[in-house]
């Protein structure tokens, strides 16, 4: 930084410095919704599939949300929220935490042993029944007023997942267990049990302590799905939703509604059977919602097995995931004007279709139920083959249409949250004007709106005609945008004619 001294005017060039300080919450983040062995019971930020096998355990034929999430990656995912549904409130056999006792002998091994730890497993499950803790002694040995240090080991189904060092239970050390465990294990959380007391003759009980009474509760329904989804309202930004293999109308319809009242999320369902896809597509039917924010796609694919090897690791495996990947990979890739279909979207990991249509049975499936198919393209693998949402009418018809709104209304909100509480006249009606246009300026270079200029792409209006003295009153902002967004080419129509000697004859692909 330069030094002033002399009073004066003093002028240099900066780079433009933009209005947004946030982060940009406008790309497309999955959120998975499902079944697992373990892990947390709110939404959960993951970035790898070896982050999710660390927090929720490995691919579990019981569960359909670990391969729904394994594929997601495989596929080009990036970040993805995991919500783990449990039966936890209501009728039946609720689920619960493995919980046990760390003891020690506060006078010596020869003595009775006395609760050190009240230790629970981190999450709710049968799993945590896997659990065994030791106290080992550290290096800081007890005295008549020096609480002593010591390691707790914890091991799952006898192999060690962590080791916390040199711990106490002195709340003045500043690695006292509880803080140290609970803020940083991914498998248990602690408490320190009354009465516990330095004392020179410290010592631990050497055989591990076993955690008892988990349990995974009754099967979770439908019912379960809809509550669990209010724990996704804090989270802002872009989702895509999907519920490996959930097909009943309850909890289609519960994430259509989350997805709608969000406003800028999507919906990617996985139905069953062909009853199924005929069913949700057909929107009123069922008691199943017509809507522009999801769409279907059919049929299951054979995937590839992660948890067998050979010629038999094969599955049939729910799609959502893989696609939910395909859409994330395609936006990064080129944008959300670009539908996530065609040659470029193939499916990684799919080495096959559980069914198969003919040209006739797929334009029934697509044109009159919305269902996107995937199709067998030599040389490409199994690819995406259709781009169209459960509503039924232009253009809300169309995925690119939908989530270029999504998109579109997110960066806005990302780019114009420096407003708030500004002085509100022309200057920064003026700004607006100029950050909405700079958004939208951007999504027309790169595709996403029609127009051979910006004039004919989009429209900001933010001025003294939509800002009143009444609207400025109330706190109110108000601007109008329009844009002119891409419609995917479905069909591609070729006329070819046969030319001879001045003649030709004419025929349509």
């Amino acid at each position: 930084m330069p030094t002033y001294s002399n009073p004066g005017v003093y002028v240099s060039e900066s780079p433009l410095l933009s209005n947004v300080s946030r982060a940009n919450n406008s790309q497309a983040v999955a959120a998975f919704v499902g079944t697992a062995d373990r892990g947390p019971l709110t939404p959960t930020l993951i970035n790898s599939w070896s982050s999710f096998r660390s927090t929720f355990g490995d691919i579990s034929i019981d569960h359909e949300l670990g391969y729904s999430v394994y594929h997601y990656f495989a596929n080009g995912g990036r970040d993805a929220y995991i919500l783990r549904v449990l039966r936890t409130a209501g009728d039946g056999v609720l689920a619960a935490k493995s919980f046990g006792t760390v003891p020690y002998f506060p006078n010596g091994t020869g003595a009775a042993s006395a609760g050190l730890l009240n230790v629970t497993a981190a999450s709710e499950g049968a799993w945590g029944n896997g659990i065994t803790v030791t106290a080992v002694a550290g290096a800081v040995s007890p005295t008549a007023s020096v609480v002593p240090t010591f390691s707790l080991v914890v091991k799952l189904d006898n192999v060690e997942v962590e080791r916390w060092n040199e711990v106490s239970t002195d709340p003045a050390n500043n690695r006292y267990v509880t803080t140290v465990v609970n803020t940083y294990s991914k498998y248990v959380t602690v408490t320190v049990a009354s009465g516990v007391v330095a004392n020179s003759a410290w010592a631990f009980e050497t055989d591990p302590s076993t955690l008892e009474e988990g349990r995974d509760g009754d099967p979770v329904e439908s019912s379960h799905y809809v509550s669990a989804l209010a724990s996704f309202d804090p989270i802002e930004g872009v989702l895509l939703f999907n519920a490996p293999g959930q097909t009943s109308s309850t909890v289609v319809n519960a994430l259509l509604a989350k997805a709608e009242a969000r406003g800028n999320s999507f919906v990617i369902i996985d139905p069953t059977t062909s009853t199924d896809v005929t069913t949700i597509g057909a929107g009123t039917v069922g008691g199943y919602t017509s809507s522009s924010y999801g769409a279907i796609y059919y049929p299951m694919l054979k995937m590839v097995d992660p948890t067998k090897s050979g010629p038999g690791a094969i599955r049939n495996t729910y799609p959502g995931g893989a696609v939910a990947g395909v859409y994330v990979r395609t936006d990064f890739t080129r944008s959300v004007a670009k539908s996530p279909a065609g040659y470029s979207a193939e499916v990684r990991n799919a080495l096959g279709l559980t069914a198969n249509f003919t040209s006739a049975e797929s334009a029934t499936l697509y044109d009159g139920y919305g269902i996107n198919l995937f199709k067998a393209v030599p040389g490409a693998g199994i690819v995406v083959n259709g781009a169209r949402t459960l509503d039924k009418v232009t253009p809300g018809k169309y995925i690119t249409i939908r989530r270029s709104l999504n998109y579109l209304k997110q960066s806005l909100k990302d780019a114009t949250s420096f407003a708030i509480f500004e002085p509100n006249d022309d200057r920064l009606w003026t700004r607006l004007n100029m950050t909405a246009s700079a958004v939208l300026s951007e999504f027309w270079r790169s595709g996403g709106l029609k127009g051979a200029n910006a004039s004919e792409a989009f429209y900001v209006i933010c001025d003294e005609t939509n800002n009143t003295p009444t609207t400025v009153n109330n706190g109110e902002v108000r601007m109008e945008v329009g844009v002119a967004l891409q419609y995917p080419a479905e069909f591609i129509v070729i006329n070819i004619s046969q030319w001879t000697g001045g003649s030709n004859t004419a025929s349509t692909l």
